[in-house]
């Protein structure tokens, strides 16, 4: 299990954009964490696996809270720079602030998807905010961790047997 887990975390880390411009550190503890939880799970056996992997069916991703994130507070920003830009003050010129806070998210936005990287994603890793990758890596190990019992719990010539309910000898004809 052990050569498994380091072989997809191995595969994790090649080619994401998001781990790639994350701080070392921050990248290692998630890494402890996930391994810790994969170690948690195996050795408390098969309904603890089933319950992680079903977790990290459910489990947000990064790029998804970025999202979500920068939607809402997008919104949120771009209302209210357009209610303070519509109503001037008298004999003063018109508050842009809300515009600019939005267009600063704007600017985010397309540079995480440009880079990989923005600054609110280094905040979010250090949150424990894991990538997709890193969410599916842990899922893979989880499975074949299962697939690995499954296939040791079965007898080698389990399919040859009859099953209780078949009767052994052929029926007589009349």
């Amino acid at each position: 299990m052990q050569q498994a887990l380091t072989t997809q975390t191995r595969l994790a880390q090649h080619g994401d954009r998001v781990r790639d411009h994350s701080a070392a550190k921050v990248n290692r503890e998630i890494d402890r964490k996930m391994r810790f939880s994969i170690e948690e799970a195996v050795r408390q056996g098969r309904d603890a696996v089933v319950r992680r992997v079903t977790f990290l069916d459910r489990e947000w991703d990064i790029d998804r809270v970025l999202m979500v994130s920068f939607a809402a507070l997008g919104a949120t920003t771009f209302g209210i720079g357009l209610k303070r830009f519509a109503r001037p003050r008298l004999f003063r010129p018109r508050r842009k602030g809300g515009l600019y806070v939005f267009g600063t998210q704007l600017g985010f936005l397309m540079l995480h998807g440009i880079v990989g990287w923005c600054p609110p994603a280094s905040l979010l890793r250090r949150l424990g905010f894991r990538t997709k990758a890193e969410i599916e890596t842990e899922k893979t190990v989880l499975l074949r961790v299962l697939e690995a019992r499954r296939q040791a719990s079965v007898p080698p010539h389990a399919s040859t047997r009859p099953s209780p309910t078949t009767p052994s000898t052929p029926p007589s004809k009349l």
